[in-house]
């Protein structure tokens, strides 16, 4: 069985990936028993905690069996069934990324029109500078996942309302999350982190002209832009 070290996004579902990969070549068979859940956070350089959310979702799906004191085990089912439902896992996660995109395109196309209402000048110098900091680290070649976080929560912040100040908090590791994911599929393509970019840009520019309607506008867009992209540009 072939493995590789896991270094970006989604980790449990590159976990789940990997051991597609070794199904689809026939590193693994039905009935094999998997490496223990030490030996996985080794191969693959994560933690076990990423390793036993991965082992969850796999047992839930009735792609292995957990014994415990003996080890875990792919299930002897035929090989179809188990790239059916591996495949369940992996579309499963797409699907609660779009569901997300969705939540955001409401909440933050909100704080956009009120951003722009109600920013103070240190609030703009301050989205301003994250978004400084998300260009320098997108055109390094970096994913800048909390780059990217920090302009948009900097940007709720504007808004001066709490509720969604908090809202956006409560999800904020689903968010960084969701964040990290669209950015690394972006950077799979030429051409789209500068595309990105400069949705980014014209989101600030917006708020700096204290135009509500075009900020949300703007903002929408960008969510949209990310939601399509993440659906179906990358086939």
């Amino acid at each position: 069985m072939k493995l590789t070290a896991i270094k970006k996004r989604r980790v449990s579902q590159n976990i789940v990936e990997q051991i597609k990969f070794a199904i689809e070549n026939e590193e693994l068979q039905p009935g094999d028993k998997l490496p223990s859940e030490r030996e996985l956070a080794q191969t693959f350089s994560v933690s076990r905690t990423a390793v036993r959310e991965a082992i969850s979702a796999l047992e839930s799906a009735s792609i292995i069996e957990v014994r415990p004191g003996i080890g875990i085990f792919l299930k002897p089912s035929d090989h179809k069934e188990l790239m059916i439902g591996i495949d369940g896992i992996l579309n499963d996660g797409d699907i609660k990324l779009l569901e997300l995109l969705e939540m955001r395109v409401g909440l933050e196309g909100q704080a956009a029109y009120l951003a722009a209402k109600r920013r103070t000048d240190n609030q703009l110098q301050k989205i301003k500078a994250a978004y400084d900091a998300l260009e320098a680290s997108a055109l390094s070649h970096h994913v800048a996942a909390q780059e990217d976080y920090l302009f948009h929560i900097s940007i709720v912040e504007a808004s001066h309302n709490n509720l969604l100040l908090e809202a956006v908090k409560l999800f904020s590791d689903k968010f960084k999350q969701g964040i990290e994911d669209s950015r690394s599929k972006s950077m799979m393509v030429p051409g789209k982190s500068e595309m990105v970019l400069k949705e980014h840009w014209n989101i600030y520019q917006a708020i700096e002209s204290q135009d509500a309607e075009l900020a949300q506008q703007m903002m929408v867009y960008h969510l949209d832009s990310i939601k399509d992209r993440y659906a179906g540009s990358f086939s």
